[in-house]
């Protein structure tokens, strides 16, 4: 299990290292806003396009294969990245940034079901939400080591280190900056590229778990149905599970999968969700200067600790599923950052500021519990249904456009409305997944 922890750390550090990379190529590649901003869409197009041939990928080859093709794309990525990002040639890295998301999207469409499956089925949003703390070791390391490398004074808000920088914007100054991006990549690419190796030659070995659901512990139709004139091994279909039927094709599963409506409710929560916690993060330091009255030093790191509360809240979570369910929990955190983003949205002040910086702490729990409780919807959750999930990651493209438009036309306050509303899905969510269960009792490790 401590092999797949790793990749929630590795993919941390992908994420995490992009808001330092959107400001620093922005200036060595002599970049507008709207082209700097393709370094984040390069990321989320990645997800959406890659999620399905993932889930297909994993359904017809297996977990390992399926782990070993992500990190190998993830390497080549970084590599690309670095290689080119050193050079300013922009564009090539954006090939990089895509071929980057390709990978991770392969590992995180194996890895959070692996979680659920490699243990008790009682305890697996436990076991999801332990595993996704490492991603938020991850995410606070990357932004502390990667703003040491970039930026020397270790001030983590890139535009204030190279607006204030002693160097000139002349060719000569701006390609020794960029130079700086080769090392850390070339070092991820090095480590992924090593690890996926490791499961290629099969020195990492996964306990042995199909990809399809029906095998994993088939029902025969002898034992349900004697009459039936079906092989003794062949899995009974119940008709509340059409997604399992044999011979489907992708629209076909994925239309079955989409007629379950609960399992509607989990990827339209995960959408909003990773929208919100995009948005927050993408517009706290323009709130924090605007309405905290705090310089954007600080406000940079006021956001560094918000990581650190991020992922102390993943473990804090973990710890406290041991005597709380995960659909209270949930729905305890959600209504918490609703009340939160209300009060940032109708009072902006310092206290804004700091309530952003705790938000973090309560947002921590949301992507691994809703979707571990999404798949709990479904009796036996196919392949297919974690690559919807991760398609719905897409969130993070549309919600901050919106939040945007709204700051633009009115103030930025009232962005914030965006994440208010986001949040209360996630909370309806959490109380209609098991509206006689929300207060039962929690399952122990």
């Amino acid at each position: 299990m401590r092999y797949i922890y790793s990749l929630f750390f590795l993919w941390a550090v992908a994420h995490n290292l992009n808001p330092l990379l959107i400001p620093h190529l922005k200036k060595v590649c002599e970049l507008s806003d709207l082209q700097s901003a393709l370094v984040d869409s390069a990321f989320y197009i990645g997800y959406f396009a890659m999620a399905l041939p993932a889930g297909a990928y994993i359904k017809k080859y297996g977990y390992t294969k399926a782990i070993t093709v992500g990190l190998m794309l993830f390497g080549v990525g970084a590599l690309m990245v670095g290689a080119f990002g050193s050079q300013q040639q922009f564009y090539a890295a954006l090939a990089g940034l895509f071929t980057m998301a390709a990978g991770l999207t392969f590992l995180e469409t194996a890895a959070n079901p692996l979680v659920t499956l490699l243990g008790k089925p009682e305890t697996a949003t436990t076991r999801l939400n332990l595993a996704q703390s490492f991603n938020g070791l991850g995410a606070t390391l990357s932004v502390f080591i990667g703003g040491m490398i970039l930026f020397p004074n270790h001030n983590k808000n890139a535009d204030t280190i190279l607006s204030n920088s002693a160097q000139t914007n002349s060719p000569e100054a701006l390609a020794e900056q960029a130079q700086k991006l080769l090392n850390p990549y070339l070092f991820i690419a090095a480590i992924t590229v090593a690890l996926g190796r490791a499961f290629w030659k099969g020195w990492i070995k996964l306990p042995a778990i199909s990809a399809n659901p029906n095998t994993q512990d088939p029902i025969t139709t002898t034992t349900q149905h004697p009459a039936s004139t079906q092989t003794e091994n062949a899995p009974f279909i119940h008709p509340s599970e059409p997604y399992l039927q044999p011979n489907l094709n992708t629209v076909q599963q994925i239309g079955a999968l989409l007629s379950v409506p609960m399992f509607r409710k989990g990827l339209l929560a995960q959408c909003c969700y990773v929208g919100a916690q995009v948005g927050v993060g993408s517009f706290f330091i323009r709130y924090a200067t605007t309405y905290g009255h705090v310089s954007q030093s600080v406000a940079a790191t006021g956001l560094s600790f918000g990581l650190l509360l991020f992922m102390i809240g993943r473990f804090t979570g973990t710890f406290l599923m041991r005597w709380v369910s995960p659909a209270t929990l949930l729905l305890g955190t959600s209504l918490i950052a609703v009340i939160i983003c209300s009060i940032v949205t109708l009072i902006p002040s310092d206290t804004g500021f700091w309530l952003l910086i705790a938000l973090q702490f309560f947002m921590s729990i949301l992507f691994p519990t809703i979707f571990s409780l999404s798949l709990a919807t479904l009796k036996n959750a196919p392949p297919m249904a974690s690559s919807l999930l991760i398609m719905s990651i897409v969130g993070g493209a549309i919600f901050p456009l919106a939040m945007g438009a709204i700051s633009d036309n009115t103030s930025l306050q009232f962005a914030y409305l965006i994440p208010t509303l986001c949040f209360t899905v996630v909370a309806i969510f959490a109380k209609q997944i098991s509206p006689t269960a929300i207060f039962a009792s929690p399952n122990s490790l």
